[in-house]
């Protein structure tokens, strides 16, 4: 008997390239476009923080909303717009002629990428899995890595050999061309809306009585925490602060760092070159992280990816101040701080599951997300307004690191409550992960 390819990995593959590309493109481009826009422009590096700070707020604002969208219509209801708005946004972004109307696109860019990108990737890939959920997002979430790998240098080249306004427009329809047929055709929003349960086992209810779930909309048979009792839990909480200081800080050194390093004496060139190979690592980190983390309590392994990035900004500090060799500290930011941020985009919306189950996932991610987008917005603007502030990154950079620092300590706080309840049920027959 022929065995049947498990749909859900091919929810995995449209997954990995609408991130890779929506993601990629539309979060990590806009690092190599600063420069640029900056010397043609006119515009201070405050102005220019401003416009990614506002794409934060308006992806974190609109997260509940798609969150709640996600399990009401299912992921295409969502998925699509978003494409078609995030690749208008890149298109227009090529005639801009002044800083309101850059600040405009932006706010439009956060909406397309929110409604595009991590949370509904995640979402379909926790419905989708259980005991192999951890390889499964891995896979998926490599694509940001890769993403960052593959456009930060694609971008470079193309403001290199063209300009900056036609990079935006050749990007804009790449955006379109490769995630509107990915979501429309291959993107399911649960295995119950095609008649399956978790993994591949067919669904005892028959395919007639399944066949009105072809939204992917949330069923009452999936397990886990409704919102309001997640809410009442501390670990939702220490979540929520460890949410907010990982992206105040990874935000704010992701969008400067590209600069950071070309002010510290490295060519743009190179600069852009050690952010890519950075990105490289963490992709092969995201691989690795998945499979290790279905055998880990998730938390542990989120706080350790969280001091590693301390350390790595730490210590490019210290090479600023003379007291490194710069081939240490590019070498060690490329290993540790790689590594953590393959980590986290893994291991970090598992620890929402492992706690809380996926009942009510979408939710739970889209409410995470308020924390997410403020500490986005605000790391992205303190990192230009103290450059701008104090001619240097320094005190920025030292802001991050504590703050990677507070959020691994929080997180590791974070009790698993549904995955101890699992492991209770299950007895002597479980087999949990190791504590």
């Amino acid at each position: 008997m022929k065995h049947k390819i498990y749909y859900g990995w091919w929810i995995v593959v449209a997954s990995f390239f609408t991130l890779f590309v929506c993601a990629g493109i539309g979060f990590f481009s806009f690092p190599v476009f600063l420069k640029f826009i900056e010397a043609d422009m006119g515009w201070s590096m405050t102005s220019l923080s401003i416009a990614a700070a506002l794409s934060a707020l308006a992806a974190g604002f609109s997260t509940p909303f798609i969150g709640w969208t996600l399990d009401r219509f299912g992921p295409r209801a969502i998925m699509i717009p978003g494409a078609c708005v995030l690749s208008a946004s890149f298109l227009l972004l090529s005639r801009i002629t002044s800083i309101h109307q850059l600040y405009v696109l932006f706010l439009a860019v956060g909406i397309g990428m929110a409604a595009t990108t991590v949370l509904p990737c995640q979402t379909l890939v926790s419905r989708w899995f259980d005991r192999r959920r951890g390889r499964a997002m891995g896979m998926a979430m490599v694509a940001n890595g890769l993403g960052a790998t593959v456009w930060v240098f694609v971008t470079n080249q193309l403001i290199e050999h063209y300009a900056w306004r036609d990079a935006y427009e050749i990007l804009g329809v790449i955006i379109a061309a490769v995630s509107l047929p990915l979501i429309y055709f291959i993107i399911r929003g649960s295995p119950q809306s095609m008649g399956l349960t978790l993994e591949g086992r067919p669904d005892p209810r028959g395919e007639e009585e399944t066949s009105v779930l072809d939204t992917g909309a949330v069923t009452a048979e999936e397990p886990g925490y409704a919102v309001r009792r997640a809410f009442g839990t501390p670990s939702f909480w220490l979540i929520v602060v460890s949410t907010f200081c990982l992206v105040f800080a990874s935000s704010g050194f992701g969008l400067h760092v590209v600069a950071f390093l070309r002010v510290s004496g490295l060519t743009p060139g190179r600069a852009a070159a050690v952010w890519s190979i950075t990105a490289a690592v963490s992709t092969v980190s995201r691989f690795l992280f998945g499979f290790i983390s279905e055998r880990y309590q998730k938390r542990y392994l989120a706080s350790g990816a969280n001091v590693a990035r301390a350390i790595a900004v730490f210590l490019l500090l210290l090479f600023v101040l003379g007291f490194v060799p710069e081939l240490a500290a590019v070498g060690q930011l490329v290993l540790l701080y790689g590594l953590g941020v393959g980590c986290n985009a893994v291991v970090n919306p598992l620890v929402v599951s492992e706690t809380f189950g996926v009942k009510a996932f979408g939710k739970l991610m889209g409410l995470i997300g308020i924390p997410y987008t403020i500490g986005m917005a605000l790391g992205m603007f303190a990192g230009g307004y103290l450059f701008d502030l104090h001619k240097d990154y320094n005190i920025a950079f030292a802001a991050f690191a504590l703050a990677f620092l507070v959020a691994g300590i929080a997180i590791s706080l974070a009790r698993p409550y549904f995955l101890f309840e699992r492991v209770s049920d299950s007895g002597a027959d479980g087999k949990p992960e190791k504590m």
